[in-house]
């Protein structure tokens, strides 16, 4: 049987790629492009993280006020848990929890009375660790009774005989850039139904005819201009993903040490991705004000760095790059 000799420069370059095509996990490194000493460029999963806020009301109807579509319970929010399930099933973005949006509002006091502009909105959005916010407006969002006399716009029980209900819908919105601070793109969405029979959803709950006519128009309405808004918004994701990442401002607390990896608290949930770079740190001081006992000011000394390797929703890990002497209970921040 022959026998072919490979020279020992082809082999090489097949070791070279074969190595290449077999580092476990998400982690391909490329020594010519490490940012640092030990450092790995890590290549995760680029869909970017996004949070809708409650939208604002730009125009107060009768009807709203009527039916009491105002608040902390109505329309605002409703419009805004809306859009954020229809791009959780859409999948071009990871979308933050409505109620951790919530809390950190609270935390924060941010508050969201009124409408949210871009600066204001790049620093919700920081806080939450996001790529992107999306702030917007409710433009319309009416039901008219049209007679055989004609509309009598938004309405009800004036005018001549019913001949049917119009249910309007308009939505604006501004996805800003939690880097730059920039306008990605502006869409505005617009829905109608005139339908008395069939089936739709009021915020995300579906109801059928046995539900208050105007409520399920409504409904069927706001589905609409979502779903215009969510096909708008996914049109802009390259150009999104383009822009640098941001880093989450939450600190994550070391859970364990084994051997070169420390596990942390905190995950792809609260912002963090496999390949940043975390500066760890030991708490030596908390200063606290003295009437209150809020924090005030931490003083840390450091300890060395990491870099993440793994992360799954509420935790990770990561490969010591410098530093020894961690212990749990140490403070993690992103630094790259």
């Amino acid at each position: 049987m022959k026998h072919t000799v490979l020279p020992i420069a082809k082999l090489s370059i097949a070791l070279t790629v074969l190595t290449a095509f077999c580092v476990p996990g998400s982690v391909y490194a490329n020594p010519s492009a490490t940012p640092g000493i030990g450092v790995e460029t890590i290549k995760p999963k680029e869909s970017r993280r996004i949070a809708v806020l409650d939208f604002d009301m730009a125009s107060v109807s009768k009807t709203g006020l009527s039916y009491g579509l105002y608040g902390n319970n109505g329309a605002s929010k409703g419009i805004s848990n809306l859009l954020t399930n229809e791009l959780v099933k859409d999948g071009t973005y990871i979308m933050v929890e409505r109620s951790k949006i919530e809390a950190i509002l609270a935390e924060q006091n941010f508050g969201q009375s009124g409408r949210i502009e871009p600066t204001t909105a790049v620093q919700i959005g920081r806080v939450l660790g996001v790529d992107a916010v999306l702030v917007g407006s409710i433009t319309q969002f009416n039901v008219e009774e049209q007679s055989k006399g004609g509309s009598v716009g938004g309405f009800f029980g004036i005018g001549g005989k019913k001949k049917k209900q119009l249910a309007t819908v308009q939505l604006s919105t501004r996805l800003v850039s939690t880097a730059t601070g920039e306008i990605l793109t502006a869409a505005e969405g617009k829905g109608q139904a005139d339908k008395s029979e069939g089936t739709g959803r009021v915020f995300g709950i579906g109801v059928d005819t046995d539900s208050d006519s105007s409520d399920r128009l409504l409904g069927e309405a706001s589905s609409q201009a979502v779903n215009n808004i969510v096909t708008k918004l996914t049109a802009v994701a390259p150009q999104l993903s383009a822009l640098p990442s941001v880093l989450p401002v939450e600190e994550m607390v070391v859970a364990d040490i084994t051997g070169n990896q420390i596990t942390l608290n905190k995950g792809g949930a609260h912002g963090f991705r496999p390949g940043m770079v975390m500066s760890v740190e030991r708490v030596i001081k908390d200063i606290k004000d003295p009437t209150t006992g809020k924090l005030l000011k931490r003083q840390t000394e450091s300890m060395g760095r990491i870099q993440l390797t793994e992360v799954d929703a509420q935790s990770s890990v990561g490969k010591i790059l410098t530093g020894t002497g961690f212990k749990v209970g140490d403070v993690a921040k992103a630094v790259e």
